[in-house]
């Protein structure tokens, strides 16, 4: 006598056994005897076993749930490893950056490449929950498409380098008469690095040139 078997937590099918063969794993067995006559059996992984224990019913929606749901959390394992992978890398990037061999640039490039991971894999979650049929969810496949922009950091040392002598003095003569020049310049002090994409970035640079600091079309040669 064929027995389907369901599995105990999910409840769906996993396999059939034959004949007088019992099944020896972690499951519930069922007869196709007590399955009603009129029970599409074409795919056995449609059918579900009822919380009564007995009743077997047939559900695609459900298996297209439980089906996405497995094939996201490989997409979310997957791109786990991929950002793992690049530990040795940022790590080697932050060391030589440290010791004044490499630049923020290294390292940004490197948190580009995690980030498009990231991004990648959301996209693809997002693709996959919009797919409508199990068999397009099961080979479903993706990879990391995302382009991501490094952020252009540069250190304290190298942002004031761009700054001729006499804008920098210019600058520090302004910050002692202009209370908004010497809260920004404060706050630039503090910064760990320096974004140039940074709205703050911008609109500091922008004033300087305003307020006459630096000349006509600096601001824009700064921020490059």
């Amino acid at each position: 006598m064929k027995k389907l078997i369901f599995d105990e937590i999910t409840r769906r099918c996993i396999g059939s056994v034959e004949g007088a063969a019992e099944f020896e794993g972690r499951g519930v067995c069922i007869p196709l005897s007590r399955l009603p006559a009129d029970l599409d059996l074409s795919e056995p992984a449609c059918l579900f076993l009822a919380s009564d224990g007995a009743t077997v019913f047939r559900d695609t929606t459900a298996l297209l749930r439980q089906s996405k749901a497995a094939r996201q959390a490989r997409i979310k394992a997957e791109a786990a490893r991929l950002i793992e992978a690049l530990d040795w890398k940022l790590g080697r990037a932050r060391e030589r950056e440290a010791a004044g061999w490499g630049t923020l640039a290294e390292v940004d490039a490197v948190l580009a490449e995690r980030e498009a991971i990231r991004r990648s894999s959301d996209a693809a979650e997002t693709a996959l929950e919009a797919l409508t049929d199990v068999a397009s969810v099961q080979s479903f496949t993706w990879a990391v498409d995302v382009p991501v922009a490094p952020p252009r950091r540069l250190t304290r040392k190298q942002f004031t380098e761009r700054f001729s002598s006499a804008e920098l003095q210019a600058v520090l003569t302004a910050i002692d008469e202009n209370g908004a020049m010497r809260a920004w310049w404060e706050k630039f002090c503090l910064a760990d690095d320096i974004n140039l994409d940074d709205p703050a970035t911008l609109a500091g640079v922008q004033a300087l040139e305003i307020a006459g600091l630096i000349g006509n079309g600096r601001a824009v040669e700064v921020l490059a």
